[in-house]
């Protein structure tokens, strides 16, 4: 089990230093190897939202980077919008093909978190479901919940999510153990001096992230405006934490990739998007090895000390999981 600092919930959130300021070739190699989000957690989101009286009609994806979940999200609305502060992101979103489920283009905006009620086109109470999908830990919360609740219909619905440690499958990993001790190594030693607070939430499955109700006695102002939101109606639900997992199970979040595609999903993370840039000028010497070519190079050579791990080129695995519900007072 991975051990973690915890992170402070009064310390104000610092804006994203890294995606927002992507080079547009950065933000494609992002928009090509970061992995999706499966099926059920898109499942389980809508039917949350749905059940609870949420509609259908006007989707915002809020931090939607190159659009990744909010081209899963839009067929099931009959609009969607999707916002991010990065331009870059933004221009790579609208050259990937998205539609809505009336067949209408994803509209995507350069907008902050904070100011969704600034947005071309969303009027005041207008939409149905604000998501944020492994975003929220960079948004000014208070700001955020505050535009939220002017664009929110009532009864409407903000679903937030995000992953936490990566595991490997204990089951079917050769050597697992020593190849999850590398994912550790990498995780909470590596990367651990490149990290933001921000990083520290998601990896706690938003333990001690800001909520509406949190909010209400450390800002006045704003607080008042976040009573809105119903606490009584607020869903956490948590998978896979600790990487627990039983025989014959998989992870909520999970896939099988190859070797390849691990480094490449290892380099769309911010840390290692920072460590590389502290390091550009060791790397463009070739006197220190990149880290992801590092942990995979040690990943493949671990699972090869077994018989069962020869010639292996794949890794089954998965992260932990959290998926909050925060509901607008019909």
């Amino acid at each position: 089990m991975a051990t973690t600092q915890t992170t402070d919930p009064s310390t104000p959130m610092p804006k994203d230093p890294t995606f927002r300021n992507y080079a547009p070739a950065a933000a494609a190699a992002y928009a090509q190897y970061r992995p999706g989000y499966p099926d059920k957690l898109i499942d389980t989101v809508i039917s949350q939202h749905t059940s609870t009286g949420g509609g259908r009609d006007l989707l915002l994806d809020v931090g939607c980077g190159p659009g990744t979940a909010t081209r899963s999200l839009a067929p099931l609305f009959q609009h969607a919008v999707g916002v991010d502060p990065g331009q870059s992101m933004i221009e790579t979103a609208r050259t990937i093909a998205s539609s809505t489920a009336r067949g209408e283009p994803v509209r995507y905006e350069v907008c902050a978190a904070e100011e969704l009620d600034s947005v071309p086109g969303i009027a005041p109470e207008s939409v149905d479901l604000v998501t944020a999908a492994t975003a929220a830990h960079w948004f000014d919360l208070p700001r955020f919940y505050a535009t939220a609740a002017k664009v929110l219909k009532p009864g409407g619905t903000i679903a937030l999510w995000a992953s936490g440690h990566q595991y490997c499958d204990p089951y079917t990993t050769p050597n697992a153990v020593k190849v999850q001790q590398l994912l550790f190594e990498l995780e909470l030693e590596i990367m651990r001096p490149y990290e933001r607070a921000g990083n520290g939430h998601c990896r706690e499955l938003y333990a001690n992230l800001a909520l509406p109700w949190t909010i209400l006695a450390e800002d006045e102002d704003i607080g008042e405006q976040l009573k809105i939101f119903d606490q009584d109606a607020f869903v956490r639900l948590e998978f896979n934490k600790d990487g627990a997992l039983q025989p014959g199970e998989k992870f909520f979040r999970g896939r099988r990739s190859t070797l390849d595609q691990v480094k490449n999903a290892i380099g769309t993370i911010s840390h290692v998007t920072r460590w590389r840039e502290a390091h550009k000028d060791q790397l463009e010497k070739g006197e220190v090895e990149d880290c992801a070519d590092m942990i995979v190079r040690r990943v493949r050579e671990t699972m090869e000390e077994v018989p069962e791990g020869k010639g292996r080129d794949w890794l089954e695995g998965g992260s932990s999981t959290v998926i909050l519900i925060i509901k607008k007072r019909a």
